[in-house]
């Protein structure tokens, strides 16, 4: 028989994840799951289609040293997001060599994840992306890099999400409630601020 929830199986699953798109659906995802990981989101993705200085979302790994990952978020595969002016190779490089705007975590260790619900592309986009990611650690300090630059590809986030499903099912349940109880704010503040007007015109209801 078959079910809507895309949470019951890992094959289910990844075909779900492989529609979502960047904005508010992808992020919003790895949001939820660097919750789960225990880290303090101080930067989420801004309007618009493109991070900040190569930045999406940002996670303090540990608030004592202010150690912090870059995630960098794509929909698709890695060869259509790899180039550009905010492709995955500058994203990367800028993510890793721009400090935070926060000033508390200038000079604070950092590393990036690379995160796209596809695959490869070609194996050639690999090769690329590898060759850059070597780059990037080979230039920057080494005291600044807090472990190597990583890339999660469909398999990845479906292999990291899916032993998290009910946590996942759960927080949509809530987000569901919280807008329907946002909906239903909004339809009341309306009727009343209605119900104000037609009293102080005095003219009631017209048949």
């Amino acid at each position: 028989m078959w079910s809507l929830d895309p949470w019951i199986s890992r094959d289910k699953l990844k075909w779900f994840l492989l529609k979502f798109r960047e904005d508010q659906e992808l992020d919003a995802l790895m949001k939820d799951y660097i919750n789960i990981l225990g880290h303090k989101i101080v930067m989420s993705p801004s309007k618009g289609p493109y991070g900040e200085k190569g930045k999406d979302i940002v996670a303090i790994e540990n608030e004592n040293t202010g150690a912090y990952c870059s995630y960098v978020i794509k929909r698709g595969t890695l060869r259509e997001n790899l180039d550009g002016h905010y492709g995955i190779l500058k994203q990367m490089r800028d993510a890793m060599m721009i400090d935070l705007e926060i000033k508390k975590y200038h000079g604070k260790q950092r590393t990036v994840v690379v995160v796209h619900n596809g695959d490869e592309g070609y194996r050639g986009a690999i090769n690329k992306f590898e060759m850059e990611r070597s780059r990037v650690e080979s230039e920057i300090n080494g005291n600044l890099l807090l472990r190597p630059i990583e890339r999660w590809d469909i398999e990845d986030i479906t292999d990291r999400l899916f032993p998290h499903r009910q946590y996942f099912k759960d927080t949509e349940i809530n987000r569901m409630i919280l807008d329907r109880l946002y909906h239903f704010e909004d339809i009341a503040m309306d009727f009343h601020n209605r119900a104000k007007t037609i009293g102080s015109t005095g003219t009631g209801v017209v048949n």
